[in-house]
């Protein structure tokens, strides 16, 4: 079983930033709605108090003063809400240009569906004098081993394991580095390529998917280009 090499993919991530509208909120009258409600019970609270014993008149004023706070207070909060929600919408939306492209991943397992092969890239070892790809299952399984490129070239694995097609599932592709007295002197975890399928939140934090369900954090793309 050979790697194979492939043409190189230099693109850089892509990221789709067209400005996105909201629709505000009209804050001012759900505001003059309260501010009516307040006249309303301080009315009533000067109708019904005791005329033999008035209340001060500086309650009135620290009252209006607390509702003049509370009112600021949830304008505020609303604005920061409309704010929130318009950051997490540009974060979805400034993924999208990804979708149907290919992505070059940092830490990510590749997918195998069954027929197409793997493509990943190493960077290879210059004081290396030989490579070998290592595929694991997700079981933590070695299942192939097999002599590589050491080079940054795009390589492939066929998803064959002792000559018969792998089952479709995610695996991990790592490189072993050996010296002339092939002695292991270097690890890698190889860069895989795959298709992204979706863009959409994890929390409020914008989340990638690939063929086969890979999730990643946006940080994880290296490289994003057209898929074939």
């Amino acid at each position: 079983m050979q790697a194979t090499s492939g043409p190189q993919y230099t693109q850089t991530p892509q990221q789709n930033s067209a400005p996105q509208t909201t629709q505000k909120k009209d804050n001012g009258a759900a505001s003059a709605v309260d501010f009516q409600n307040f006249l309303t019970l301080l009315t009533a609270q000067l109708r019904n108090q005791d005329p033999l014993n008035p209340a001060d008149s500086t309650e009135f004023v620290a009252q209006l003063a607390q509702f003049t706070s509370v009112e600021q207070l949830v304008n505020a909060n609303n604005k920061l809400d409309n704010i929130a929600s318009v950051l997490v919408a540009e974060g979805i939306e400034k993924y999208s240009g990804w979708i149907g492209k290919k992505a070059e991943t940092v830490g990510a397992v590749g997918y195998f569906d069954g027929s197409q092969p793997v493509e990943y890239r190493l960077s290879g070892l210059s004081e290396a004098r030989k490579v070998e790809t290592v595929i694991t299952n997700s079981t933590g399984k070695e299942v192939a081993r097999f002599a590589s490129l050491n080079n940054a070239s795009v390589q492939s694995w066929d998803g064959l394991i002792d000559g018969k097609p792998a089952t479709a599932g995610a695996y991990a592709i790592t490189a072993i580095y050996y010296d002339k007295n092939n002695t292991p002197i270097g690890e890698e975890i190889a860069n895989v390529f795959g298709q992204v399928n979706a863009v959409r939140l994890d929390g409020e934090d914008p989340e990638i998917i690939l063929n086969g369900g890979v999730r990643l954090d946006p940080e994880q793309i290296t490289g994003i280009g057209f898929a074939e």
